[in-house]
């Protein structure tokens, strides 16, 4: 008798701790402060690139960009900021493109929700009518935070509708919304959906602005990310931009406004040296990124 009531009271202890491990696995954490964007070109615009990317950093920003790119384009650069860093190479031609980028988020060291997420994709382009194309930029996830490491397929979509007074994108990052295991639960990549719209001034100078259709959690409330920036050819082998981006939500969290300026130089041919810096609220992402495109 008392054989067959330890072993109900262990079943039950043991279907107790079942149920608790499965509620904790299926818990999605608090999201890590946002990091830094992909792309040195794109950071010195203040992140309003959407509808400018038209070299390899598009498999990123915006897939359908590379319709209207350039031939061919590798690009290899880093950007760190106060809150992670992103690091990228791509390879990119109008119907192909191939990259790897790692971003991290928060503070491994010292936070439950601190992420990296190393990403593999391919990038295919299509093209809809003249002036318009779409791009899908399908990708294996490996995210990894405080020991735990986990595989995920994930996709980025893009549009680019490109016409004589200007270009307009719409990006969708984290198709999938991928969920990662974490120490007592789940981080989840949530869908963001951006719009941006540019416009030619000049030859060689654009004005282009980026608003994010969709909200992010961080840590601070809700995330609606806004930008404008500009970018010049300020001379025969260099090129000029700047940009300001800020959080446009409202509610608990700050605007933490952050400027950007940027350049590149045409050190051989067509190999460019990027550099940008960014500045502001010591609620954004504050820091420097640099990097070196081939453009033919």
């Amino acid at each position: 008798m008392q054989s067959a009531v330890r072993t109900c009271i262990s079943a039950l202890i043991a279907l107790q701790l079942g149920a608790g491990l499965a509620a904790a696995q299926d818990t999605i954490l608090p999201p890590a402060p946002p990091g830094p964007p992909v792309g040195v070109r794109a950071a010195g615009m203040g992140g309003a690139f959407t509808a400018i990317a038209d070299d390899a950093s598009a498999v990123y920003w915006n897939p359908g960009g590379l319709a209207s790119g350039a031939f061919f384009g590798l690009t290899l650069d880093h950007n760190e900021a106060d809150q992670g860093s992103a690091s990228a190479i791509a390879l990119a031609t109008p119907p192909l493109g191939l990259s790897y980028y790692r971003t991290s988020t928060g503070d491994p060291a010292g936070s439950r929700n601190a992420f990296v997420a190393h990403n593999v994709g391919l990038t295919v382009v299509h093209s809809l009518t003249r002036g318009i194309a779409v791009g899908t930029t399908w990708k294996l996830v490996q995210g990894v935070t405080r020991g735990f490491s986990t595989n995920k397929l994930d996709a980025d979509l893009g549009i680019m509708a490109n016409g004589s007074l200007g270009k307009i994108g719409v990006s969708v990052h984290n198709l999938l919304e991928p969920k990662f295991t974490a120490p007592g639960g789940l981080v989840q990549l949530d869908r963001q959906v951006r719009l941006g719209a540019a416009i030619y001034i000049t030859k060689g100078s654009m004005v282009s602005t980026d608003v994010d259709l969709t909200t992010t959690p961080i840590p601070a409330g809700e995330l609606r990310d806004v930008a404008i920036g500009t970018e010049a050819q300020a001379a025969k082998k260099l090129w000029v931009r700047a940009g300001v981006h800020w959080n446009a939500h409202g509610g608990t969290a700050p605007s933490a406004p952050i400027t950007s300026v940027g350049g590149s130089y045409a050190i051989y041919g067509k190999t460019m040296l990027d550099g940008q810096a960014s500045f502001g609220s010591e609620d954004g992402n504050r820091g420097w990124g640099a990097g070196l495109r081939f453009v033919f």
